[in-house]
């Protein structure tokens, strides 16, 4: 016979509590503002330069029309 000191512990997908949830969801906004932070510095960093055609060479994906 064999005794362990190993504990089972719940999946960290179940913790449900109010204080985790708001901790989780300020760390989201948090990187999330930085990303954007970081992006804008990268574009502004680069806003100078131009393509043959006169447009901008660095963009952010997904929010204009594709160019003609």
């Amino acid at each position: 016979m064999e005794t362990t000191n190993i504990v089972d512990f719940a999946r960290r997908d179940g913790i449900t509590d109010a204080l985790t949830d708001l901790l989780r969801t300020g760390a989201q906004q948090l990187i999330a503002t930085a990303v954007e932070a970081e992006l804008a510095g990268y574009l502004a960093q680069f806003s100078d330069l131009r393509t043959e055609a006169g447009h901008a060479a660095v963009v952010r994906n997904g929010h204009h029309p594709t160019r003609p």
